[in-house]
């Protein structure tokens, strides 16, 4: 309790009949607070407080933060703490200053400067020309009683309000979204002249100053349906409000509380709801019926070119850089290049095998599906074959040696498998610098102290060559004075009684 609540409160208890120490027991509260407003009226509070002002850590600060709010409406309790930081060297708490400068503001009547976004009214788009597409998650409860995360893409043709959707469990790629365009051409009955869409990954890599680079699915569908792109400025969904609210009646009123069994379920579910009520219904803004004003914007629309190969969603996936494919929460191999050749195959599930082919129809190979999740599925041929380039250099550098190393050779490559190519490296340096014999010199060194290593033939070829450089100089042993007394070093003998006397010692203590 602060202020005037403790005072009313402390008056209240007076009117009851307590007593000034019943009174601070029952408000728990210091008894001298209750005897200074035992008595005291409501007018004498109030000039009490308009009086007496607490002191405040930033009243130091005053004149300071007052120009600086006049000059500045617009800064905020944070800019304001940091300035103090920066000039003062002041390291008040943002909850002081934000209090503070909220004071001011009230006191003072300094509002801040807001400098609103203006919008205006867009004029309806002529039949035919516009549809919108954007993107939407949400996490349903399945059958299990878990949650599954459902992904959406919504299409919204901008003059008739005339919606398609289509929903999956996994995030979209960009040949998902093509096919997704797809199927809404077949919806609507015929294409658009334009589509408008967000800087998304999986449409735009980038917005490059207007000369915009697609991915290359999107720009292969971009050529085929000679479709005009508008990408969305970054950060800046309100230029598309229109599939924005879209997307959020999807969430709002078709996907909540709603039950995730399968993506063919959910979908059959969608397409109902669009026929009866997302299209079916008057819109807010028009004040038409999607579904009627539609039937007059269908024949605007541009036909759909019947020599398009739709792929379809189950059989259609992606190559990813490190030459695999996704199936069932699997990484599945391809042949090494495929995916410079071709970045899409078909996949063909079939009693328990996966073959995967090009576009074309052309086999690529087949795998055995796995029943577990997150698993690498490769087959041998599949690898880069490292094995042979390395037969190949220990081949070479065993023909320079004479082949009179082999059994040396293949001791590095069974000691040290993983550095094998590395070993045979240095000793191709070693065969160029120095000539073969001193090379084989070195290798007999290392394989009689059975030291399997090109470093130790290094170090052997190096000490040599230091040894023939600058050699050791000899000592001639014939010049020592043998009449010096200190080459001539005798040791002290016991003579044999003293041992006989020790002997004799511990026989007689036993």
């Amino acid at each position: 309790m602060k202020g005037y609540s403790v005072y009313n409160a402390i008056k209240q208890l007076k009117d009851q009949g307590f007593k000034k120490a019943q009174a601070a027991r029952q408000l728990d509260i210091n008894r001298r607070t209750v005897d200074r407003y035992w008595n005291m009226s409501v007018e004498d509070y109030e000039a009490m407080k308009s009086d007496v002002r607490r002191k405040q850590a930033l009243d130091e600060y005053h004149k300071v933060i007052l120009n600086w709010l006049t000059e500045y409406p617009s800064i905020s309790s944070a800019q304001v703490c940091d300035w103090l930081k920066e000039y003062y060297g002041e390291n008040f708490s943002e909850r002081t200053v934000s209090r503070y400068v909220k004071e001011l503001r009230n006191e003072f009547n300094i509002r801040k400067i807001k400098n609103p976004r203006t919008y205006e009214a867009v004029p309806e788009l002529p039949m035919g020309r516009q549809v919108q597409v954007d993107f939407g998650e949400m996490n349903l409860k399945n059958a299990s009683g878990g949650y599954t995360k459902v992904y959406c893409v919504a299409f919204l043709l901008s003059r008739s309000r005339y919606k398609y959707a289509e929903l999956q469990s996994r995030p979209y790629t960009a040949s998902d979204l093509v096919r997704a365009c797809y199927h809404s051409f077949s919806y609507f009955g015929g294409m658009p002249i334009e589509m408008v869409f967000d800087q998304d990954s999986i449409v735009c890599v980038s917005e490059n100053g207007g000369d915009i680079v697609y991915t290359y699915e999107f720009e292969k569908f971009r050529q085929e349906c000679n479709m005009n792109i508008y990408m969305c400025r970054g950060a800046d969904p309100e230029s598309k409000g229109k599939i924005e609210s879209t997307v959020k009646y999807i969430k709002g009123n078709f996907l909540a509380n709603r039950i995730y069994i399968d993506d063919a379920t959910l979908n059959n579910s969608c397409i109902k709801w669009l026929e009866r009520t997302a299209n079916a219904k008057v819109h807010g803004t028009t004040k038409l019926i999607p579904r009627a004003v539609f039937e007059e914007e269908c024949e605007t629309l541009r036909p759909i070119y019947n020599g398009i190969n739709i792929p379809d969603a189950n059989t259609c996936r992606t190559v990813r850089k490190d030459n695999t494919i996704i199936y069932e929460s699997n990484r599945y191999s391809v042949p090494l290049g495929t995916y410079n050749t071709h970045k899409e195959v078909i996949i063909k599930p079939d009693d328990g095998i996966l073959y995967i082919m090009t576009l074309e129809k052309q086999p690529l190979c087949e795998h055995r599906i796995c029943l577990k999740k997150g698993q690498l599925i490769q087959n041998t041929n599949h690898r880069r074959d490292k094995l042979s380039a390395i037969n190949n250099i220990q081949a070479d550098l065993d023909e320079r040696l004479l082949y009179l190393a082999t059994d040396f050779l293949n001791s590095i490559r069974e000691e040290k498998p993983r550095y094998a190519r590395d070993q045979f490296r240095i000793i191709e340096t070693l065969v160029d610098k120095y000539d073969v014999d001193a090379c084989l010199e070195a290798v007999d060194f290392c394989t009689k102290s059975r030291l399997f290593s090109a470093n130790t033939m290094k170090d052997y070829l190096e000490h040599r060559e230091a040894l023939a450089t600058h050699p050791l100089p000899e000592f001639d042993f014939t010049n020592i004075p043998v009449s010096d007394a200190k080459y001539h070093v005798s040791t002290e003998k016991r003579p044999l009684d003293a041992y006989v006397k020790v002997g004799d010692q511990n026989v007689d203590s036993y």
